[in-house]
């Protein structure tokens, strides 16, 4: 009887390492010679690592991948593979999309269409008046009225943005990061008039303003005053509405300023544990905070390395929280994760293009477990706001990979794959060393403030966009495959133009209508809190519920807080 020999992967790895270099002489080499390879050198598009032609058990040998360790199985520590024992067999995504533009009522509107769609979460965009804390009728709030979000003035504009079937919304997600207790507070008195319990849906906040200082630019006070309003919010959600997430750190923000996946990890877990040590100095403990942390990914057109740094979150997370804080609960341990197509590969160019390149961002964020919410982006988002086209087109991507791909049907699909293995273990280790060069300088806190985040995004910036004019990175439609002189014509959204100036005299109608005195009082309330230790939480409430607007909250903040000048940016490149 013939002797059974042992597939390669059973084999001795001296045995192994031997068949590998026979391999490369007899089979690879000749192929080699004969056709060569069409580029040199490969490596992954964000890391630029180098990648090569064949991963074996031997590469995992050579970093000391352990199964047990590194990967493990769905819904046990570390949780490389899924936070859930079942993946998506027990249950799919909830899906989402972004909105925002016009009054409180239109985006009300937009929300009851999108729902009519089959999404079951809304994230909900303000314009920039609203989330530079300033009423629509500022003077710097001209031409910026509800044109790249809602413009939300006072309870009234939340009320209208509010009128929602609460019977078909699992998840509302409220981006709203400087003014975050404002635009808090001004949510729960809506749900209030509007008579809706809290506890029939789940709200999420970013409120992660420390990104802001990072790389949007959307920040109104100095860093340490918004780690302490963020703190403050985070700290009443937890005490009064326990099924809301008072925190997402939207590492996708990092991301789209081209953060390449070790820096959009190690600087949103860096600013994450600035956030909890904040919080767990007010008395909680880890095991109560930390399962209401939550992060926002945006996923790059490398399709591997997208799924090896969503396995990676998911390690790095669990390793924080039970080695740094010694959490213990699995909830502690889990990492609350979406995962979202991202914005920063839709080009303008030929924009049809870009609903393959979400189909494939979602393919990546599915097989790589990227959470329990997913969102996407809209393909012509690179034009102008979404149509309501885009958006029906936008579900359909979600739909297709969930229920024709067969992407869902089996947890961690890609899990064992020498290939994604390795890479996954290098992002961790790779972050992990970031992480620590982060706390050396002092925290999040203290790397926002030397420059040291904001110089690094800049610096990766630059070698992207040198490496798409160069034609080394290439973009269908944008440096490969032109063609000169086409013009396609989408349906694209159009703005009313008289939206700015409705919303103008509504907030100025809502003035002469309100009780003076009463606001007066509120604000005053608000003042004692800032200039004191109180959380802030409270008294804007109370000055909400008077119709205080927006903008006369913020100011009164700005007043005791000042503003953020930053001295300290890109210094060097």
């Amino acid at each position: 009887m013939a002797e059974t020999k042992p597939a390669p992967s059973e084999l001795p790895a001296d045995d192994l390492h031997q068949r590998q270099r026979q391999w490369e002489t007899n089979t690879l080499g000749p192929a080699l010679a004969r056709d060569g390879e069409r580029r040199q050198p490969f490596t992954t598009q964000a890391m630029r690592w180098p990648i090569k032609s064949l991963y074996t058990p031997a590469d995992l040998e050579a970093i000391g991948f352990d199964y047990l360790r590194d990967a493990g199985f769905p819904g046990e520590y570390p949780y490389t593979r899924g936070t859930q024992p079942n993946g998506y067999r027990s249950r799919l995504w909830t899906m989402t999309q972004v909105t925002g533009f016009g009054t409180g009522e239109d985006w009300a509107k937009r929300g009851r269409y999108m729902l009519e769609q089959g999404l079951e979460g809304l994230i909900i965009e303000y314009d920039l008046p609203t989330t530079n804390g300033y009423d629509s009728d500022h003077p710097l709030a001209a031409g910026e009225v509800g044109r790249a979000g809602t413009a939300i003035d006072s309870l009234a504009d939340m009320e209208a943005a509010l009128d929602l079937p609460f019977d078909r919304l699992k998840r509302l997600t409220s981006v709203c990061n400087a003014p975050q207790p404002v635009n808090l507070a001004m949510i729960i008195a809506a749900l209030e008039q509007r008579g809706v319990d809290p506890r029939a849906f789940t709200l999420q906040m970013p409120n992660a303003i420390l990104i802001e200082y990072t790389c949007v630019g959307r920040y109104i006070f100095p860093p340490e005053h918004g780690l302490r309003i963020a703190t403050d919010v985070i700290e009443y959600t937890i005490r009064n509405h326990p099924n809301w997430i008072p925190i997402s750190v939207i590492s996708a923000q990092l991301y789209a300023a081209h953060a390449h996946p070790v820096q959009e990890l190690a600087f949103s877990f860096a600013i994450a544990l600035e956030y909890l040590d904040s919080v767990l100095a007010r008395g909680l403990d880890i095991d109560t905070v930390a399962p209401y942390f939550s992060f926002v990914t945006g996923i790059d057109m490398d399709f591997f390395e997208a799924v090896g740094k969503l396995r990676a979150y998911r390690r790095i997370w669990a390793q924080l929280m039970r080695e740094r804080y010694g959490a213990k609960r699995p909830e502690s341990l889990c990492v609350r994760l979406t995962a979202s197509p991202g914005t920063m590969s839709l080009t303008l160019q030929q924009p049809l293009n870009n609903i393959a390149r979400l189909a494939i961002q979602m393919l990546a964020c599915v097989l790589g477990g990227g959470g329990q919410t997913m969102t996407t982006p809209l393909h012509d988002e690179a034009h102008a706001l979404p149509s309501e086209e885009a958006i029906r087109v936008g579900v359909a991507i979600q739909n297709i990979v969930a229920h024709e791909s067969g992407a869902a049907d089996t947890v961690d699909p890609l899990g064992g794959s020498y290939y994604v293995e390795h890479l996954t273990k290098t992002i961790a280790a790779a972050v992990l060393a970031e992480i620590a060069k982060i706390d050396a300088l002092g925290g999040a806190l203290a790397a926002i403030k030397s420059g040291y985040f904001q110089r690094e995004l800049a610096r990766q910036q630059y070698e992207r966009t040198l490496a798409i004019e160069s034609g080394a990175r290439k973009l269908i439609g944008v440096n490969h495959l032109q063609q000169p002189g086409e013009r396609r014509t989408i349906e694209v959204f159009k703005l009313d133009p008289e939206v700015e100036q409705r919303q103008i005299e509504k907030v100025r109608r809502l003035r002469a209508q309100r009780d003076g005195t009463r606001v007066a009082t509120a604000l005053a309330e608000v003042r004692r809190a800032a200039q004191g230790n109180d959380n802030l939480m409270p008294s804007v409430l109370a000055a909400v519920r008077a119709y205080a607007t927006h903008g006369e909250i913020c100011g009164v903040l700005r007043e005791v807080f000042g503003e953020y000048h930053p001295d300290a940016m890109v210094a060097a490149v």
